[in-house]
């Protein structure tokens, strides 16, 4: 790497005195928000107005210096209008960027900003070159990329690419990955991916395991998922030999005071590395201030490697804020709303599996489509393999059942290299659908010449522009963000071209974690040597409420914390059946098959009521449902007592 241009630095705003304070303190470029639209939007005195943005941008162009726009969190359908209005804004303003994480954000954008760059936001994780390829395909000139992965990664990403790469250096860190963190938005309707997450990461949490005797089993207690915040000042060197474009100090919430020395150490440390960076030396009394200074723990989190139990603080002793407290799942409202006359068209009936026998249960019991993988879990260890997959799509054509292969959620450049070998050893595997969990692996299905492309949860299509935009590149069909309650699924579902389906039973996702839990509570880390306690039992994560939240451990040992129950939209069926729905999915992949023939027959049933205009005992299925698999249930985002409980987070933000 030659040592002829610095990287940009880059220092957070939340007000126009803090603007002035970070470009006195040496930023090169500073990243702020408006009052709408963004991902910091917990405080009513920070972000500022337009006119005020509009004072931001002359006063850094004055100085010579840059000045980028956060539009980055999702955006609903009925927001559109509101969205093209900032977006008008914008256009006038002309800022240096535009930071976003929705694809319809950034497709419009592109229409009504011309001139004004994309960069890609963190929420749009990006691991891998594919994911990176696609965006610059959309426009993107710059990635701020996942902070989940090594710095040598990133490095490869922006060679290959030719995209500006941008790595946060300093601040607070989610431990979840970006935009797949759904617990504070399914419990009190204050969604993570819109600026309002009520971080439950903070929470105190109990992790418990089942011994061999079936028995529960405390293994530790404590802040489990409460990240330390991130410094990379003692690695400047580091940074810049792996071509980093612009090092992103975090804390647009923070005060000016706070901000401004921060600004100042990583000015002069990039400063005299390059004056001399044969000789340079981390500064040490800067060092020592910094650590002084500091909100939480440091940590390099995973800039190197994965770095186990040392990235988080069990103890709590240095949370500035709790946001929020524990609180109860949504309850399951039974018989409550009157079933529509069900929507012209056939409402499938699609069924998520992870083995043959489950797969071939649920055609039995009448499902419409099959989907197939996906992670590979290690105490459901899949069997499906490439011929009898070709042998079960080509009987299932014969009855109009369709089947699809889903990829694995989050995909970095192994995953990718993975996912491509087993295209290629399904690419005589006819017909056959391709589900994909993120752009890489939407990119990489395409370059393969997949036909039949469905876009998963993962990509959080909250409006019919992003769908739109999916569509464009490739896909089929999309499955609708899981936090949309009724009222916003309804909006999006009028207005998409794009078929859109929902997950109406079983267990959502709240967070996938890079970081094991159960290997932390032993002290160790996945990239050691393991002692795979995860294959000995089971595990969960029991918050203050006793709430049992399921782990389970991929094949990448991943953790994937699970709602504490699972939704069941059995009992309001008929509001989603008068949409435009083209599918209703059951996510089965943990079950026997005995259980998802149970499970979808009751599906079936009711669909079928429906469509001849017929009741169907609710009540009675739910039951049904219960026993089978032994699970509480829930109306999970589409909670009817969704205004109270955003209420109540409310309560909880200001009382915090």
């Amino acid at each position: 790497m030659q040592l002829d241009e610095k990287p940009e630095l880059m220092a957070p705003a939340g007000t126009l005195e803090a603007v002035s304070a970070v470009l006195d303190a040496g930023a090169d470029a500073v990243y702020l928000g408006g009052k709408r639209f963004n991902m910091r939007m917990h405080r009513s005195s920070y972000n500022l107005s337009d006119e005020e943005i509009g004072e931001a941008i002359s006063l850094a162009h004055q100085r010579g210096k840059k000045l980028y726009c956060t539009l980055n969190n999702l955006i609903f359908e009925a927001e559109l209008r509101e969205l093209r209005q900032a977006l008008e804004t914008f256009a006038e303003l002309r800022p240096d960027a535009l930071i976003v994480q929705d694809l319809g954000v950034a497709a419009l954008a592109r229409e009504l900003c011309v001139g004004v760059p994309l960069h890609a936001s963190t929420m749009m994780n990006v691991h891998s070159v594919e994911s990176a390829r696609a965006l610059k395909l959309m426009g993107f000139t710059r990635v701020i990329t996942s902070r989940d992965i090594p710095l040598h990664e990133v490095r490869r990403i922006g060679e290959a690419t030719g995209l500006e790469m941008e790595y946060f250096v300093h601040g607070d860190l989610c431990i979840c990955q970006s935009a797949q963190c759904y617990l504070s938005g399914q419990l009190f309707g204050q969604s993570s991916n819109r600026g309002r997450c009520m971080k439950p990461c903070r929470w105190k949490w109990a992790l418990v395991g089942s011994n061999g005797d079936g028995r529960p089993s405390t293994q530790s207690e404590g802040h489990l998922l409460a990240r330390k915040d991130l410094c990379l000042f003692q690695h400047i060197p580091a940074l810049v030999q792996n071509g980093i474009a612009a090092l992103k100090i975090e804390g647009r919430m923070r005060t000016a005071e706070f901000i401004a020395p921060l600004v100042k150490a990583y000015r002069e440390a990039v400063d005299a590395y390059f004056a001399d960076p044969a000789h340079y030396v981390t500064d040490f009394e800067t060092m020592s201030s910094l650590w002084e200074r500091r909100v939480r723990e440091f940590t390099t989190c995973h800039a190197f490697t994965n770095p186990g139990a040392v990235s988080v603080d069990p103890s709590g002793r240095r949370e500035p804020r709790f946001f929020s407290e524990s609180a109860p799942e949504p309850r399951l409202t039974v018989g409550r709303h009157d079933a529509p006359e069900m929507a012209k068209g056939d409402l499938e009936l699609v069924v998520r599996v992870s083995s043959t026998a489950s797969a071939e249960a649920a055609v039995k019991a009448g499902a419409n489509a099959v989907y197939i993988g996906g992670d590979e879990f290690v105490r459901h260890a899949t069997d499906i393999r490439a011929e009898w997959l070709g042998d079960f799509a080509a009987q299932m054509s014969e009855r109009g059942v369709r089947v699809a292969a889903l990829s694995p959620r989050i995909s970095d450049e192994r995953d990718l290299a993975e996912w491509r070998w087993w295209l290629t050893e399904l690419a005589r595997v006819k017909p056959l659908g391709i589900g994909v969990s993120n752009l890489g692996a939407l990119q990489a299905a395409r370059e393969m010449g997949a036909e039949d492309i469905i876009a998963d949860f993962s990509f959080n299509v909250t409006n019919s522009v992003a769908a739109d935009e999916l569509s464009t590149m490739g896909a089929t069909r999309a499955t609708a963000s899981i936090e949309l309650n009724f009222t916003e699924l309804q909006g999006l579902l009028a207005t998409s071209r794009l078929p859109l389906e929902v997950i109406g039973q079983g267990p959502l996702p709240g967070m996938v974690l890079e970081h094991c839990v159960i290997a932390a509570a032993t002290g160790d880390t996945p990239q050691g040597v393991c002692p795979m306690n995860c294959r000995r039992a089971e595990f969960a994560l029991h918050d203050a409420n006793g709430q049992a939240h399921r782990i389970e451990g991929d094949r990448r040992c991943r953790n994937h914390l699970y709602m504490a129950s699972d939704v069941c939209v059995l009992p309001n069926l008929g509001l989603l059946a008068g949409t435009r729905l083209a599918g209703l999915r059951i996510e089965a992949q943990f079950e026997e098959p005995g259980v998802v023939g149970v499970v979808t027959g009751v599906y079936r049933r009711a669909i079928d009521a429906l469509r001849k205009g017929q009741p169907f005992d609710a009540a009675s299925g739910v039951e049904t449902i219960r026993a089978a698999t032994g699970r509480t249930l829930s109306d999970g985002p589409f909670a009817f007592d969704k205004v109270r409980r955003v209420e109540k987070a409310k309560e909880l933000a200001v009382s915090a």
